[in-house]
């Protein structure tokens, strides 16, 4: 991983103007968005030559074609922008010249802000300590204009930017309980001392533009991607092609057979650790054990199933397996998990069972097959939290993944990795790996949930 000062530098709707056919970008011409992008990028491999441009604090630590590769400049740079100056002179440029006797007033903004985590645009992709852009609206209304200027040093995944950008969204606007009248006048309830409420101007509907800072490459990936401008029916059919040639080729690996013979189609699979008894020294699967299935709890003491012995959760030491990984060409020792429930469908019915043979066998058929595309396989960074899993086995990227969705993974970042499909595949990343616990109700530990991607991100995502 790469510790980077990432910038964005746009509204790229507003940064860029198209006329008939061409694209004008800082007061150039370009031809395409291709030739504007190949431009700019030349100018970046140019100033990254820079060694005062290079001991900038914060600055990458990466390879100039890595900076390159991850770049759109001059909106997205993977290191510090070096256009973030021409972007406020121009858009500064383009603002009304205000009143000579003007002064900048806000009374402070103190009403309380609530907003709901279940709107499409916060749920495309999840990120630690979002908030929805819904709540940053009504900041930026009422302590800007259209055309201001927002700065957001920490942008996580760039929701003040949706939010400056929605500022110019009539919709949007009134979905916040705003009144928005024919001039773009923006009307809120207050109320009197007497106590009559009366609707009152105090903003204005217009795009604001945002200038958008994190030290992380996640954040500013998809913050970028967030504010990017996109052809919606473009972005559908492109990430349908991906997911149907993917399906050709993989849908196999999630095939199970009903009790009736039927094929279905599974839709998760819940793994459980194994431990070993402190007694007889025989394995113990925690699923069936320890779970009280009813309840969705843990027990706090259950016997042995092959000595009787009273055991607890912390009575017991994990079991390990030991095998050879071929990714990194290594003997890796990991802690031991099963397939414990089967979640699958048949003709859109859906059926829970326990893995049979056919499960187990399909599951061995995928672990001795080599993966045709590539995936990261880096040693997880030094750090206290950063190596936790050490101890249970998990040292590398890749083995966060069971060997099925991580071969599902590798398929569909091949298909597009030139295209903004990317951000569908980056957004669930999480939700795949074996950091998803099983949470009938309620959370039980041990226990990692296998999603059937091709399930999980046509049933939910798009």
């Amino acid at each position: 991983m790469m510790r980077e000062n990432q910038e964005l530098g746009f509204d790229k709707i507003q940064a860029t103007k198209k006329e008939e056919g061409t694209v004008t970008c800082l007061g150039m011409t370009f031809k395409s968005e291709e030739q504007r992008r190949n431009y700019f990028t030349e100018k970046l491999r140019e100033k990254l030559q820079d060694q005062k441009f290079r001991n900038i604090e914060g600055f990458p630590i990466g390879s100039d074609e890595d900076i390159l590769h991850l770049s759109d400049p001059p909106y997205y740079t993977a290191c510090p922008n070096p256009w973030i100056a021409d972007f406020i002179n121009e858009w500064e440029s383009e603002k009304p010249e205000k009143p000579a006797d003007y002064k900048y007033h806000r009374e402070p903004f103190a009403a309380d802000v609530s907003e709901g985590k279940n709107d499409p645009i916060y749920n495309a992709h999840s990120y630690h300590t979002k908030v929805p852009h819904k709540a940053i609206m009504r900041y930026i209304l009422h302590y800007t204009e259209p055309g201001d200027i927002v700065f957001d040093g920490f942008c996580g995944t760039g929701m003040t930017g949706v939010a400056a950008q929605m500022c110019g969204d009539r919709k949007t606007v009134e979905s916040l309980g705003y009144q928005v009248k024919p001039d773009g006048t923006i009307m809120q309830q207050e109320t009197d001392d007497d106590g009559k409420t009366r609707w009152v101007p105090f903003s204005k509907l217009g795009v604001r533009r945002a200038v958008l800072n994190d030290l992380s490459p996640a954040a500013t990936f998809i913050a970028y991607n967030y504010n990017t401008p996109v052809d919606v029916k473009a972005f559908e059919k492109e990430a349908k092609r991906i997911l149907m040639e993917v399906e050709e080729e993989c849908g196999w690996m999630y095939d199970t057979r009903h009790s009736d013979g039927r094929m279905g189609k599974v839709n998760y699979i819940v793994w459980s650790d194994v431990f070993v008894c402190p007694e007889c020294a025989n394995e113990v699967i925690f699923w069936e054990e320890a779970v009280d299935k009813e309840a969705s709890k843990v027990k706090d003491e259950f016997p042995c199933p092959h000595c009787s012995a009273k055991l607890t959760k912390r009575s017991m030491e994990h079991a390990l397996i030991t095998k050879y990984d071929t990714a990194i060409k290594e003997t890796v020792r990991q802690v031991k998990q099963v397939p414990v429930l089967i979640n699958y469908s048949v003709e859109k019915k859906r059926f829970e069972k326990k893995p049979d043979e056919f499960d187990f066998e399909l599951i061995d058929k995928i672990e001795n097959c080599e993966i045709p595309y590539w995936f990261p396989t880096n040693r997880m960074m030094e750090g206290k939290e950063t190596r936790r899993n050490d101890r249970i086995g998990i040292t590398h990227v890749h083995h966060f993944y069971t060997k099925r969705n991580l071969w599902i993974l590798s398929s569909i970042r091949h298909r597009c990795e030139k295209s903004q499909a990317i951000l569908m595949f980056n957004s669930q990343l999480i939700n795949i790996s074996k950091l998803n616990r099983y949470r009938p109700g309620v959370f039980i530990p041990l226990q990692s949930f296998e999603w059937d991607f091709l399930y999980w991100i046509t049933n939910f995502r798009i």
